[in-house]
C-alpha cells in the first residue's frame, strides 16, 4: 500500500508510558481547529468507551449525524482489531485514540502496542487468516481514506471522513 502526504509516516524517537509513541506538540498545530488524544486499558469495555469518546467529541463540534455514525462504526472496527490482534488486548495492554478535525475532514486513529506476545496462550496474529478481514471493508465503506503504519513499538490504523459543506 502506498503512502500519502496525510499519512505522514515517521519513526517515533521517544516512547511514552507503556511503549506508546510520544506525541510531538508540533503535530497538534496547523490547520486543525481541534483535536483530542485519549488512552485506555485494552479490556472488554474499551471499544464501547472509544465509541463514546468519538460520539461525544464530534457532537460537541456539531458534526453532522452521518459523519458521527460512520466515525463511530469505523473506530469500533479499529479498536476491536487492536484488542484482538495486538498486545493492547493482552493483560496490561493500552491503546490510544487520536481525533483531529478541521473544516473539511475528521481524522481518527487508533494506536495499539504492536504484535501480541507469542508466548501467551491462544494468541492469534494479524496474518493468521481465519475469520478476519471484514472490518477493513467496513472501514473502507465508512471512510473516504484509510490506512495503517507501523513503528518500532506500535501499529497505527487511521481513517478520514470528508465533511460535506453546508449549502
Amino acid at each position: 500500500m502506498g503512502t500519502t502526504d496525510s499519512q505522514g509516516l515517521r519513526t517515533f524517537g521517544a516512547a511514552g508510558p507503556y511503549g506508546l509513541p510520544a506525541v510531538d506538540a508540533s503535530e497538534l498545530v496547523g490547520s486543525a481547529t481541534d483535536h483530542t488524544v485519549w488512552s485506555c486499558i485494552g479490556n472488554l469495555t474499551a471499544v464501547r468507551s472509544i465509541r463514546a469518546r468519538v460520539r461525544e467529541f464530534l457532537t460537541r463540534q456539531s458534526y453532522p449525524g452521518a459523519v458521527q455514525e460512520d466515525a463511530e462504526l469505523a473506530v469500533s472496527e479499529l479498536a476491536t482489531n487492536a484488542l484482538l490482534h495486538s498486545r493492547s488486548g493482552q493483560v496490561g495492554g493500552v491503546m490510544t485514540l487520536f481525533i483531529r478535525i478541521d473544516a473539511d475532514r475528521v481524522r481518527i486513529a487508533v494506536a495499539d502496542q504492536g504484535e501480541k506476545d507469542p508466548d501467551e496462550e491462544g494468541v492469534v496474529g494479524r496474518e493468521d487468516g481465519g475469520e478476519y478481514g471484514r472490518g477493513k471493508l467496513i472501514v473502507e465503506d465508512c471512510a473516504d481514506r484509510s490506512g495503517e503504519y507501523w513503528t518500532e513499538a506500535t501499529h497505527v490504523t487511521w481513517f478520514e471522513i470528508d465533511v460535506p459543506r453546508s449549502a
